[in-house]
């Protein structure tokens, strides 16, 4: 009787729908199909490379058998690797479980009298089908951050080059616990700050250019503070303060504010002469030799200098006495390179310094402030623009002038208010704010511990950027029978050209058909942000469309969304057919998929970007397939997919006869691989 309910359950099995319906069990069982050879030993032998084989059952006078696994994981990957072995003809897909047939799709299935299990059967023995590769992206360096303005490894050189934090910002307050509604005698105050100032004229006088001591302090550590260690302006605690005379405030930004009336107590602030071996020598400004900034204006009109993100930008003043000496400062960054400007040579360059180097889309030297250093190059910030670039340690140069070496900042950094966080069409808005770059625009901003908050920016004709940035970002779902009339074709959008050359990075992301003609999808390394950038806005798009379904089954070639494995990809009609599982070409992973048409979508216009991803021919594999045994275990070693590799790009045009028709031209994209093209020639060399 057991083996009875076993055969029924199996048998109910093996009546599963095979497509890509979302689940509601997990989906950890998988069929196999053309494993007549094999033993139920050796099927499980085969499948425990790909994870732990919970059961196996081979149905009996059938090449099928089902493999559970112990989740899905391991069920994708082995579905994956299986299909890849073309040399057996293994066939493998996940197997979902049956459920009760909802009354749409009972309208799709039923539009005609025709045996479609029989048609699509025969369709599919001719269909080579795999699953979409499950890229392993690489890490990237992020720029344009916090950690990149004030690098934790600069020290006190790097915040006495940025004392105010000029190139940070924050959404957030960044000082938690600080009140500022705190009273205290102001004749008490004046009378302690006397005192202290008095007893600091007799020490002596200290060489350190280092005008601010900055404290990290904890609540307990604040308990501990004595009653002459609060902020001169706000009367709040002090967390900086004046080296010379210990005069103490809370921050930067009213340390500028007290500068003025702080240099008429504090001798150490003024021009002044000094003894040193009998002679006077001249002490500059220590305060001259840091970067500073002016405060913004109440309601300023700016220019866009950089966009970062859609919601980061810099900006400076419009007005034409800060555009005159926005300008001279850039020429007199150029002059000093082309006169007086060295290059560092065998000088290691120096965290927290401030250097001259090339800026590409100026075409000319700018100041940067150096963050990180390595063996060859540098991480810089342009000061002039707020951009983070890596520059080559031999294209710095040192600056002469201190005028210009410390020359005050122009640019502020600004966070825009309630733009969205959706990962739309971001480069839509990034497009729209580089057009605004030459107009001037009004901005109304907070300022709250140094940073600039609740930016607004306002055009001439009244449009308020930040709402124009949310409605180019946002990507509405199609919904209404209007938008369901138009559509996309796939040979409509754009096609990037590969990047020929030698020593070019790449990822091959599909080799299904890699016996057949030597052909692999792959991806140039360069455009693999691009990639992940796409993917991450399909996931985004599909939860908002994953809830609802609007029957339509997409035309041949036509673009659209399909949900496979849980994910969202971008497909391309490739046959139709009235079974309600049209097969499908993944565009950016080369792969073909056969889905229920619950699980396709239409694609909106945003998501219709370029695609990057390319095929072409191997180099060699063909001739060598006679020699060579190239299974799966060959190409993992010397072809693996979802790893980087090293490939010469080049294009070559044939032409392929055709029996009573004129010769037809073909251009093929040849790869020829570094690990494979060195395996052939160690061969050649052997016989």
């Amino acid at each position: 009787m057991e083996n009875r309910s076993n055969d029924a359950d199996l048998q109910s099995l093996a009546n599963c729908k095979i497509d890509e319906e979302r689940p509601t069990k997990p989906l950890n069982t998988i069929i196999v199909h053309n494993v007549q050879d094999l033993t139920k030993e050796g099927l499980r032998r085969l499948c425990n490379n790909y994870g732990t084989v919970v059961n196996e059952y081979r149905i009996k006078n059938n090449d099928t058998a089902f493999v559970t696994f112990h989740n899905e994981n391991e069920a994708t990957l082995a579905v994956h690797q299986l299909n890849s072995k073309l040399g057996f003809g293994y066939r493998a897909s996940l197997a979902y479980p049956k459920e009760s047939t909802s009354k749409e799709e009972s309208n799709v299935k039923l539009l005609s009298n025709e045996n479609w299990d029989l048609i699509s059967a025969n369709r599919r023995s001719n269909a080579i089908l795999s699953l979409p590769l499950p890229i392993v992206f690489p890490q990237q360096k992020l720029l344009n951050t916090i950690a990149d303005y004030q690098s934790t490894n600069g020290g006190e050189l790097l915040r006495k080059i940025d004392p105010e934090s000029i190139f940070r910002v924050y959404k957030v307050l960044e000082l938690e616990n600080n009140d500022k509604t705190l009273l205290y005698d102001k004749e008490k105050r004046q009378k302690r700050l006397s005192a202290y100032q008095k007893a600091c004229k007799n020490e002596e006088n200290h060489s350190d250019r280092n005008r601010l001591t900055y404290f990290s302090l904890n609540a307990k550590e604040r308990q501990s503070f004595k009653e002459n260690t609060f902020c001169v302006v706000c009367k709040g605690y002090g967390f900086v303060h004046c080296i010379k005379c210990k005069t103490y405030y809370c921050s930067a930004q009213h340390q500028n504010q007290d500068y003025a009336a702080h240099k008429l107590t504090c001798q150490e602030h003024t021009n002044s002469d000094v003894l040193e071996g009998g002679k006077k020598k001249e002490v500059a400004d220590v305060f001259d030799l840091a970067l500073r900034r002016d405060p913004l204006p109440a309601k300023p009109k700016v220019l866009i200098t950089t966009v970062l993100t859609p919601d980061r930008i810099y900006v400076r003043l419009a007005d034409p006495a800060a555009q005159r000496d926005y300008a001279k400062t850039l020429l007199d960054s150029a002059k000093a390179a082309r006169t007086t400007a060295s290059f560092l040579g065998d000088t290691e360059p120096i965290v927290g310094e401030i250097y001259l180097a090339p800026y590409a889309p100026l075409g000319s030297h700018c100041r940067v402030l150096l963050t990180e250093v390595d063996l060859d190059v540098s991480k810089c910030v342009f000061i002039e623009y707020g951009t983070v670039q890596y520059v080559n340690n031999d294209a710095l140069m040192e600056i002469n002038d201190n005028d210009l070496k410390y020359r005050k900042v122009s640019v502020y950094k600004v966070c825009l208010a309630n733009v969205t966080d959706e990962l739309g069409a971001l480069e839509d808005a990034m497009e729209y704010l580089n057009n605004l770059k030459n107009r001037q625009l009004k901005m109304t901003y907070k300022q709250e511990q140094n940073n600039l908050v609740n930016v607004q920016l306002h055009t001439s004709s009244g449009d308020i950027v930040n709402d124009k940035i949310n409605s180019l970002i946002t990507i509405d779902p199609i919904l209404s029978d209007k938008a369901y009339e138009s559509y996309i074709m796939y040979e409509d959008i754009a096609q990037s050209h590969p990047n020929l050359g030698e020593n070019r990075g790449i990822m091959i992301l599909n080799r299904i058909t890699i016996q057949f003609d030597g052909r692999v999808t792959w991806i140039a390394n360069d455009d693999l942000p691009y990639l992940e950038n796409l993917q991450n806005k399909l996931q985004h798009y599909g939860k908002k469309v994953s809830e609802f379904h609007y029957h339509y089954t997409p035309r041949i070639g036509e673009l659209c969304l399909v949900r496979c494995c849980e994910r969202w990809y971008r497909g391309v009609g490739y046959e139709t057919i009235g079974d309600g599982k049209p097969t499908l070409f993944l565009c950016d992973f080369g792969c073909m998929v056969e889905v229920c048409l619950s699980n396709v979508r239409r694609i909106p216009h945003q998501l219709a970007t370029e695609v990057r991803t390319h095929d072409g021919v191997v180099q060699g594999l063909l001739q060598a397939k006679n020699d060579l045994n190239l299974d799966s275990f060959f190409l993992d070693i010397y072809l693996p997919e979802n790893e980087v590799l090293q490939a010469n790009i080049k294009q070559e045009t044939f032409k392929e006869p055709l029996p009573g028709l004129p010769e037809n031209e073909v251009t093929n994209i040849v790869l020829d691989m570094h690990e494979f093209s060195n395996l052939l020639q160690s061969r050649q060399q052997t016989l």
